[in-house]
């Protein structure tokens, strides 16, 4: 009877060690992609702040020497 006991134990203490690797792993697993959805939003904030910048640049760029030698005195280019 002591046998079921220990057998039984043995197999509560295994199973709950399986658990909690599983657990453990989901976990990991689960911040890492948080971590990377994360990294994403930086990245593509980083570009559309990038490509704005472009297209102001672009669009308010001067068409000549002259004009680019203007801006650089007035201290807005």
């Amino acid at each position: 009877m002591m046998a079921y006991f220990w057998w039984g134990l043995a197999v509560g203490t295994i199973a709950s060690l399986i658990w909690l690797v599983v657990y453990a792993n989901r976990a990991g697993r689960n911040a890492q992609s948080v971590q990377a959805t994360q990294q994403a939003v930086k990245d593509a904030q980083i570009v559309s702040g990038v490509q704005a910048n472009m297209a102001k640049a672009q669009a308010d760029g001067p068409q000549d020497k002259d004009q680019l030698l203007e801006r650089l005195d007035a201290g807005t280019g």
